[in-house]
């Protein structure tokens, strides 16, 4: 159990720093959702059984065992047990008792603070209605649009989120936390957080989960402008800007994060990525998790160097037990050797006679074949398959399949895939009393450039005119 345990931890850190590496350019080419995916990837190997190794099986020799040797370790066996008195500090249980006090601390942490939390926000909440499973209600104590719970379902609006947001906000908002629960976020949040249980005192893990759940509400953002349209991205940023700012907790699903408040205004400006990448992206993510649960499965050849290193604790408890075995007088002190009875199991082997030979019993006469039956008619060999013609011209690809048809395509060159890419760029600043601009140009080369800056001054500002304003209609 032990060395399974720390392949296991070994392997699904490895897993997580590649899954860290690739995010970014998976996100870039192929979209938010498959790089959402391959957090698949340590999740499933912290659950992968251990692969059955090399079966060794014995040939069946009869062995003779003698009786005389088993008082000696009889009285070896007492001595074993008590222990040497220079036995030295057994540092490795004092490891595990210690990553099993800290497992055992943050699952309590995290179980108490998830009902504080949902007691806190269910305290004075007032009920808007239901959609199927997922209860609306809003809350004094909510900040911003959020989600929680996985057997009872809860979209938690502010007290004031009709006033601070337009009717298109609204439903976006409320159109990304609905998304959380369609996809099982919360579940998949619980079961992050349990891997980061078995993970507390590992600094890669903690990196990890905050890229996982920022790469959580992107996914989530590109589901929602793929339904409504990249056309209401400016609507859809003004909502997660108004979301800006409160306590975040781990339970939920907030609208906006303010970690990851860049990064999700900057993917809002990016261009839509293709059904047809799409299609490969998560083609790729599957033969990555499957090649990658393969090589760090447990049992498997590339996981051999691991179990090495683990099997090493299990020779120290061995080694003192050979310091121990090596001192056979002292045992034989301390119980005397038993005279080994007549009718030991090493008998003779005369008790028992050999069986007799078998007698040999003469080869009948083969039946004469005529040759018409031993002939086989030969099976003509299968028509060769026309090979695919290619040709290749400037800027120009020409393909013929075996059919007959020929399909031609265009080769981009390396101006035109920049013309493609938009150069986006987000900075601080203000025009005017805008909260977010945003303003595109075409430069001399062709290409297109998005500015977006984000007034903070505005936005702190709005953000106090809606509190007067709560606070006047509360009065």
């Amino acid at each position: 159990m032990s060395v399974w345990m720390a392949e296991t931890l070994i392997a699904t850190t490895l897993l997580m720093a590649l899954v860290m590496m690739v995010r970014r350019p998976v996100a870039r080419w192929l979209g938010a959702g498959a790089a959402y995916m391959l957090w698949v990837l340590p999740f499933a190997r912290m659950l992968l059984p251990t692969l059955p190794r090399d079966v060794v099986i014995a040939s069946p020799l009869h062995v003779a065992v003698n009786q005389s040797g088993l008082p000696d370790m009889l009285a070896i066996a007492p001595m074993a047990q008590g222990g040497t008195p220079d036995a030295g500090i057994p540092w490795l249980e004092i490891a595990i008792g210690v990553w099993m006090v800290g497992l055992i601390a943050f699952l309590i942490v995290q179980t108490v603070g998830y009902g504080r939390f949902r007691r806190y926000m269910l305290d004075g909440a007032t009920p808007l209605g239901e959609e199927g499973r997922i209860r609306l209600i809003t809350s004094p104590h909510a900040s911003g649009p959020l989600a929680f719970g996985v057997l009872r379902p809860y979209i938690v609006l502010p007290a004031d989120f009709a006033l601070r947001y337009d009717s298109q906000e609204q439903d976006m908002a409320i159109a990304h936390e609905r998304a959380h629960h369609e996809r099982g976020d919360l579940a998949a949040n619980m079961v992050a957080l349990l891997l980061l249980a078995v993970h507390w005192c590992n600094p890669v893990a903690w990196i990890a989960y905050r890229a996982y759940r920022a790469d959580q509400e992107t996914a989530c953002d590109a589901r929602v402008l793929a339904l409504y349209g990249r056309d209401q991205a400016h609507a859809y940023g003004r909502a997660i800007l108004k979301a800006a700012g409160g306590r975040q907790f781990a339970a939920a699903c907030h609208l906006t994060r303010i970690t990851t408040l860049k990064g999700r205004l900057k993917m809002l400006s990016t261009h839509e990525t293709s059904l047809h990448r799409i299609s490969w992206g998560m083609a790729a993510v599957a033969v990555v998790t499957a090649t990658g649960l393969a090589l760090t499965a447990s049992g498997s050849r590339a996981a051999q160097q691991m179990a090495a290193i683990t099997e090493k604790v299990e020779a120290v408890d061995l080694t003192r037990l050979g310091d121990l075995v090596t001192r056979p007088a002292v045992a034989r002190e301390a119980a005397p050797a038993v005279p080994a009875p007549p009718h030991a199991i090493d008998a003779p082997s005369d008790l028992m006679p050999p069986p007799a030979p078998y007698a040999p019993v003469p080869p009948a006469p083969n039946a004469p074949v005529s040759p018409a039956e031993d002939m086989i008619a030969p099976i003509p060999p299968a028509p060769p398959v026309p090979p695919v013609t290619v040709r290749t011209e400037k800027n120009r690809i020409t393909v013929t399949h075996a059919n007959g048809r020929v399909e031609t395509h265009d080769i981009p060159t390396e101006a035109d895939i920049a013309r493609m890419v938009p150069r986006v760029d987000v900075r601080n600043g203000c025009e005017g009393n805008q909260t977010v601009s945003k303003r595109e140009y075409v430069d001399s080369d062709g290409r297109r450039n998005i500015r977006i800056r984000i007034c903070e001054d505005a936005i702190e500002a709005q953000a106090n005119d809606a509190g007067q304003a709560g606070l006047r209609a509360a009065r």
